[in-house]
């Protein structure tokens, strides 16, 4: 029971149910009903509700394991400074966390072998590229030493997931995925940039000696330029998996990024702050759930 309640309280300090689940959910409904405006137009039938419950186990194990991985690897910086952290606190020791994410890897990879094979081989690769994530790519000194590449050689991995949820649900190679579904699964990359890239933006009296961030390395300007960069390369790239419709609404939904970001980098002010990484956070949720959304009604009309 203590064991238990160790990993609950690790869960709702690191992993917050109910955020994760906003977005877990989000994330694979965008997959789903792109899945479905392509399979009506086949004579392959549709997954049951119940034949889903794997895929929807698998990605939530997924961004866990992640959680999981990442802790591990920051657990030296954490200790000098974030000692509030499970980790350091002691609450949970490097070993056990490592032995359960190497459970939760078997695990997705046998969720998404449910499948087939293709599924099999896609997991396998992804649950790979988190392991070199893990290592650090074996280059950890250069690496942390490039705040920028470091996120993006991470966050690559969205889209491994992303298009093993679309091979899980079509039963296909990598390579044989509609070109449109390749597309939508590289706008995954860039809007999780967004969500890093906004999360690392601090005001002048948030910046902590030591750490690095994007407002340190670029300006505040230019870390909410480049925010805005990966958010129009997201749209660029769910319009060639979607309608016009769509697209303009994303465009809508960048306006409130782009007014915080403004507020932000002019006033230097602990709130605008807080209130433009919020609305980064945010963002990516509404982009999926926009997706989610429109694609179903059109699918309906």
């Amino acid at each position: 029971m203590k064991y238990l309640y160790k990993w609950l309280q690790f869960i709702k300090e690191r992993f917050n149910p109910l955020s994760y689940a906003v977005m877990i959910f989000v994330f694979l409904s965008a997959h789903y009903v792109l899945y479905l405006s392509l399979i009506k137009q086949t004579n392959i039938p549709i997954l049951s509700m119940q034949q889903l419950i794997p895929i929807i186990l698998a990605t939530s194990l997924f961004f866990f394991k992640l959680r999981l991985l990442d802790e591990i690897k920051d657990i030296k910086s954490d200790s000098v400074y974030h000692p509030e952290r499970p980790l350091p606190r002691g609450i949970l020791s490097k070993n056990e966390v490592i032995r359960v994410a190497f459970i939760l890897i078997i695990i997705e990879i046998a969720l998404f072998s449910y499948y087939g094979l293709w599924a099999f081989l896609s997991a396998v690769i992804t649950a790979g590229y988190s392991l070199t994530m893990y290592k650090e790519f074996f280059i950890k000194r250069w690496l942390r030493a490039h705040l920028t590449t470091y996120a993006v050689t991470h966050t690559f991995v969205v889209i491994l997931i992303s298009l093993t949820i679309f091979v899980a649900l079509f039963n296909e190679s990598f390579t044989s995925l509609p070109k449109n579904l390749i597309s939508f699964s590289f706008a995954g990359w860039f809007l999780f940039n967004i969500f890093e890239f906004g999360r690392k933006t601090f005001a002048k009296k948030e910046e902590t000696d030591g750490i690095d961030s994007y407002s340190k390395i670029f300006g505040k300007f230019g870390a909410v330029t480049l925010v805005i960069i990966m958010a129009v390369l997201s749209i660029v790239f769910i319009n060639k998996a979607t309608s016009s419709v769509i697209t303009n609404t994303l465009f809508l939904l960048l306006i409130p990024v782009v007014i915080t970001g403004l507020l932000y980098v002019i006033s230097d002010r602990l709130h605008f702050a807080k209130i433009y990484r919020a609305t980064t956070s945010l963002y990516i949720i509404f982009v999926y759930g926009v997706v989610a959304f429109l694609v179903g009604i059109f699918r309906i009309f």
